[in-house]
């Protein structure tokens, strides 16, 4: 099999689950980073090939910045493999809303799932997942993903409902401390150009989505989310969904 793999993976660890599932699915494997690739021109993947795509999930959604930039992706009936990676808190609507937008762009959704990660936010929750069951559960999801598109498949039922949840917002945004060198690492990386390399201690709140990349990415941990909300908000979030969730998945019927 031919398999495309597309991501969105501001913290790099939706790109890791992406590549887990890719490589027990083929070895040929041709693969767009969306993170940051504002490209418009339309990408086709033939009826023959597979396309594995991945995103984070914020606020129980898909990022907005994902949607646009996964809609020049067309299939042709193509099959496709969607997951989901959340933090430990719960994945709403999203796994619905990525199928839903891949079967719009033409391909059939042969396989879902549902990965908890560290919660790019709260670190505190989903601490050092995908763990090695993590990874363990990810190989039989693909291993039962290959059976089908060898053997063929019908419908998906998935959970979620339309309309999809209206996304909330915390008031908070990672800066930078005095620990910060000015390097710009975080500027050249922000998918959204929230940060001025003239000033990369700061933050452009009206842009930044606060999806962790520029504190994953620092290379002296100068930038992180702090303050009193935060502090706040951390407290009653760790202590909600402290509580080990597992992963879940769901296939198309047998043929």
């Amino acid at each position: 099999m031919k398999i495309t793999t597309i991501y969105f993976s501001a913290t790099y660890t939706t790109k890791r689950v992406v590549e887990a599932v890719a490589k027990y699915l083929a070895n040929d494997v041709t693969t767009y980073d969306i993170t940051n690739d504002s490209a418009t021109d339309i990408v086709e993947i033939p009826a023959d090939g597979v396309l594995v795509v991945g995103v984070p999930v914020y606020a129980g959604r898909v990022p907005s910045m994902a949607v646009e930039r996964l809609r020049r992706f067309r299939g042709n009936n193509t099959p496709a493999v969607v997951v989901a990676v959340y933090g430990n808190r719960h994945y709403d609507d999203a796994v619905l809303e990525l199928h839903d937008i891949v079967s719009e762009c033409g391909f059939r959704t042969v396989a879902a799932g549902a990965f908890v990660a560290q919660h790019s936010i709260f670190p505190k929750v989903g601490t050092a997942r995908p763990d090695s069951e993590d990874m363990a559960d990810i190989e039989r999801f693909a291993s039962t993903t290959a059976e089908l598109l060898a053997n063929g498949f019908g419908d998906i039922t998935l959970p979620g409902n339309r309309p999809y949840k209206e996304p909330g917002a915390i008031p908070i945004w990672p800066t930078a401390s005095r620990r910060c060198t000015s390097c710009g690492a975080c500027s050249r990386l922000c998918p959204t150009g929230a940060i001025d390399p003239a000033a990369p201690q700061g933050v452009d709140k009206s842009r930044c989505i606060k999806c962790g990349r520029c504190v994953a990415i620092c290379p002296t941990k100068a930038r992180r989310f702090y303050g009193i909300k935060y502090s706040l908000a951390a407290a009653r979030f760790n202590t909600a969904f402290a509580p080990r969730r597992e992963n879940e998945v769901w296939f198309a019927r047998m043929k």
